[in-house]
């Protein structure tokens, strides 16, 4: 009797976010991704009602079904936005889990293990056995890790060589990189302009974009919009995602080149950029952070209120609610009147979940005008052709869009 790796989508197949993909193949199972469904999350809790625990989520669909875990080999993520990492807390005992990176995972057990509610569940439990996912390594599952850029950092799409069929899990992807440190994501691209002969059989892609009235705002926009608004004599605010160190390390660049000094105002963000700066070649000398952040230990260096007497000579960079409390907590004689704020949050609200209507009274309250640059973490559609030029799938299985239909129309209109 043939094997046939069976595909099935457990989670994400007609929605945004809370991807959850099993392959079987024969006696082997494995599980690509565990997310959380923040559509379906944002129905049932918010700022006072909150999950009493996993069982919860579960019960009510928000994660996975925890009998679907319970018989796989091993589960691979592809990177730390909680729509795909889920709860490694809430996993069965024995199991392998393969991420991108330790010292990334190290990095949300800092964040959430004193959580006092359904948050420590993040972090893995300690009998979980879980592996970093060595790049472009053929691994004891017939798994190759191929690193790809997305905004955060690191990522990871995951081919899987199996019985009779290729399958190619892609995460989320987008294609442009605006620093060195989503030049990294190159490996995906070049891996198969190398291996050209490679035969994907069953493509497992996302579309966040596919469907959705968005710029497609890349690199050299990104930089003109920047430097017209660097170039004001005015306070200036940039909310960015903690993840997002492609862009940051780009903005980091840009800050310096105008001659501002960049002040990092969010605790989860200066833990990133600590973690990977200096593996990266990432300056630190032209950034700061605020006395909001004066408990952590970090190496950046501190800067006083008396360092700050004209804000228009530096640039805030913050996660959207902690751009709000540090410009909440500005002294009157350093007003904001007359700012900027760049909303530069990559991912779509249902990703994220964050409060942002709030945000923007607060911003607007202090009389701050805000601008949208969504640089998005994920492709555009007119780049998908690139994709399937690239890799040649023979079937595409559409997940982590609201338009699967329209994403397997342009496939067939390639073939």
């Amino acid at each position: 009797m043939k094997l046939v790796v069976e595909v099935e989508v457990l989670q994400g197949q007609r929605e945004i976010g809370g991807n959850c993909v099993k392959i079987r193949d024969g006696d082997k199972k494995l599980l690509f991704d565990q997310g959380l469904r923040f559509s379906l999350f944002k129905k049932f809790y918010g700022a006072r009602l909150r999950p009493s625990g996993p069982m919860e989520l579960r019960e009510i669909g928000v994660l996975p079904p925890y009998g679907e875990l319970e018989d796989v080999d091993a589960l691979y993520v592809t990177h730390y936005h909680l729509d795909h990492l889920g709860l490694l807390g809430d996993l069965p005992s024995g199991l392998e889990v393969r991420v991108p990176s330790r010292l990334g995972l190290t990095l949300l057990e800092e964040w959430y293990r004193d959580s006092p509610d359904w948050l420590a569940y993040i972090p893995p439990r300690y009998d979980l056995q879980v592996q970093e996912a060595e790049p472009l390594v053929h691994d004891v599952n017939d798994v190759i890790a191929l690193p790809i850029s997305h905004s955060a950092y690191p990522a990871s799409s995951y081919l899987y060589l199996g019985s009779d069929e290729t399958v190619l899990y892609t995460g989320d992807f987008r294609f442009e990189s605006f620093s060195r440190v989503g030049e990294e994501g190159r490996g995906f691209f070049e891996f198969f302009e190398r291996e050209s002969d490679m035969r994907v059989d069953k493509l497992i892609i996302e579309g966040t974009n596919i469907g959705k009235p968005v710029t497609p705002l890349g690199k050299d926009e990104l930089i003109n919009i920047l430097r017209r608004v660097f170039s004001l004599n005015a306070p200036l605010l940039i909310a960015l995602h903690r993840l997002e160190l492609d862009l940051l390390a780009f903005i980091l660049d840009e800050v310096k080149a105008f001659g501002r000094h960049a002040i990092l105002a969010s605790s989860k963000l200066l833990d990133v950029l600590e973690a990977w700066a200096p593996g990266l070649g990432i300056p630190l000398d032209n950034v700061s952070r605020p006395l909001s952040l004066a408990d952590k230990v970090s190496r950046i260096h501190l800067i006083s209120p008396d360092e700050i007497r004209d804000l228009s000579k530096f640039v805030v960079i913050a996660d959207l609610l902690d751009l709000v409390d540090f410009a909440r907590a500005i002294p009157s004689e350093l007003s904001l009147k007359g700012g900027f704020a760049l909303l530069m949050l990559s991912e779509h609200e249902s990703e994220e979940a964050t409060e942002e209507a709030v945000a923007l009274r607060w911003l607007g309250r202090l009389g701050v005008q805000t601008y949208r640059l969504r640089v998005s973490g994920h492709y555009y559609p007119h780049e998908l052709v690139k994709l399937f030029k690239l890799v040649k799938p023979r079937e595409v299985i559409p997940v982590h869009t609201e338009a699967p239909e329209l994403l397997i129309d342009l496939w067939k209109s390639l073939k």
